[in-house]
């Protein structure tokens, strides 16, 4: 099973160490019902120039991409739909670097039968110290996803946080997210629509 959610920064995340009791501290899900109420805490203190948190990729509950990896939600959010609308352009591949944090991301298409799969490389600039456990992140991590499965994941997750945006009073790339967003909805329902054609053979 695949997971996508998106998180914002309840508070300043520079001094975040990521521990098990340090997300719920630290991170609040956009589909909270207080999440609006966090940005709006976060403007009312001057610091609406950014919306930080991060995108938290999973699959079979093993993280792909961690709390470690927030940055700036529309650079992050903007990067992966990027990353997404090359795949889904060229139909083997994509990649995107991530904002100021310096991680990347890519997918490739891995032809299978009876469904196509998506290997899922992210790649982090630095390992990150548990120092409770006395581990660390990896810096790479890669994992094979159903194509259309991820597919759907990322648009109902981009709407998730699209929803929130647009309740949100700051417009930074609003226009431009919005317009991919859109992009990206019709381009997997259109694919999705072609393979449900060829499995009933029409």
């Amino acid at each position: 099973m695949i997971e996508i959610s998106t998180y914002i920064g309840r508070k300043d995340l520079n001094s975040y160490e990521e521990t098990k009791e340090s997300v719920d501290a630290f991170f609040i899900p956009v589909t909270s019902e207080e999440a609006l109420d966090v940005i709006n805490s976060i403007s009312s203190r001057n610091m609406d120039r950014y919306l930080y948190g991060a995108i938290i990729i999973e699959v079979d509950q093993r993280k792909l991409t961690t709390f470690s990896d927030w940055d700036d939600l529309d650079l992050l959010w903007t990067g992966l739909l990027t990353m997404v609308l090359e795949y889904m352009q060229n139909g083997e591949y994509g990649a995107t670097q991530l904002s100021m944090n310096g991680s990347e991301w890519s997918i490739k298409k891995v032809r299978a039968k009876p469904k196509n799969l998506i290997l899922f490389h992210s790649r982090r600039p630095n390992a990150f110290l548990d120092e409770k456990s006395n581990t660390s992140d990896p810096i790479e991590n890669r994992a094979t996803l159903g194509e259309m499965e991820f597919l759907r994941k990322v648009v109902s997750s981009a709407g998730d946080f699209l929803s929130l945006r647009e309740k949100d009073t700051r417009t930074q790339k609003l226009v431009s997210f919005k317009g991919m967003y859109m992009e990206l909805k019709q381009l997997v329902s259109e694919k999705l629509t072609c393979s449900k054609h060829f499995l009933r053979g029409d």
